[in-house]
């Protein structure tokens, strides 16, 4: 097997749509592993290996494929939605995969109990394989009174928060396909056994001298940086803002500094209503949030 490349090694790709993918698939989990009852779920093992490297770049000189694929199976911006199907069309072009079907609903006579975000086979481990994805940005609040706790991280609106996402994973996501109803929807593909697997993408966003976070968060997360207005204000008092550029919620997957918004007095009387986005050169994230954030949202 092919040694993996550091994902923050990844090189800088021109197409929009191949930085989001390579973004999306090869970046590190937010969390490596859940135990859920007494089987251990962990994040897929599809790292980013030189012949994943040379695809992308081939796919980055002519992305016409990729944006045909999103063109006729995404029809929503909607960052969930189109993380999910970036990560379909990869498996239907790695050779160690094969994606089986994605979405499938999960049904008790005629009600919903939920649905299977993926089912792929793996020709390397010789195994089917569930896998369930999310994607998602929060921000986490001081807890220098407290343990480091997965309760302490917000998505920009505060509705989301990491430990009830998790939590939702774990109860009902993952064990669906050990119910009955499950089991049937899996036989209808010929499926009796199968591994589970989890995939978490995304940034987690520190405050300034928070503690270190949770001990189940990988080490290895993609970390951001949040400040109030007035923080943000008082720091780029004395030097350039437009090194902070503003990056629509539309392109965080692709996180691209040259093709962000010049951030205005517009954007910061946006970022007092709501967090906000931004990006520098570096393409180092950072949130803007009202001065009283969470409490104000």
């Amino acid at each position: 097997m092919e040694t993996a490349i550091n994902s923050a090694k990844q090189p800088l790709f021109s197409s929009p749509l191949v930085r989001a993918l390579a973004w999306s698939c090869f970046s590190p989990p937010l969390i490596n592993s859940m135990q859920c009852g007494k089987t251990t779920v962990t994040a897929p093992q599809l790292s980013l290996t030189s012949a994943r490297q040379e695809w992308l770049a081939a796919l980055d000189s002519n992305d016409e494929p990729l944006r045909k694929y999103m063109l006729e199976h995404c029809h929503s911006k909607r960052l969930g939605l189109v993380f999910e199907s970036l990560w379909h069309f990869f498996l239907t072009q790695d050779p160690a995969t094969e994606l089986i079907a994605h979405n499938i609903p999960v049904r008790d006579e005629h009600k919903t109990l939920g649905e299977f975000d993926v089912l792929y086979y793996c020709h390397q481990t010789k195994q089917t394989v569930h896998l369930e994805l999310a994607v998602k940005f929060f921000l986490g609040l001081n807890s220098t009174q407290q343990a480091p706790s997965l309760s302490h991280w917000f998505g920009p609106n505060r509705a989301d928060r990491l430990d009830r996402k998790l939590a939702r994973l774990r109860q009902h996501q993952l064990p669906l396909a050990h119910t009955e109803a499950g089991q049937i929807a899996l036989r209808e593909y010929g499926i009796n056994t199968l591994r589970q697997e989890l995939q978490v993408s995304g940034i987690l966003f520190h405050a300034k001298n928070q503690t270190p976070p949770h001990h189940s968060l990988n080490p290895e997360h993609l970390r951001g940086r949040w400040q109030t207005v007035a923080e943000f204000t008082y720091s780029t008092r004395n030097s350039d803002r437009q090194q902070w550029r503003y990056l629509a919620k539309p392109y965080w997957l692709e996180g691209r500094y040259s093709t962000a918004t010049e951030l205005i007095d517009e954007h910061k009387e946006l970022a007092s209503e709501r967090p906000i986005m931004a990006i520098n050169a570096l393409e180092e994230r950072l949130f803007i949030v009202p001065n009283h954030w969470p409490e104000a949202v």
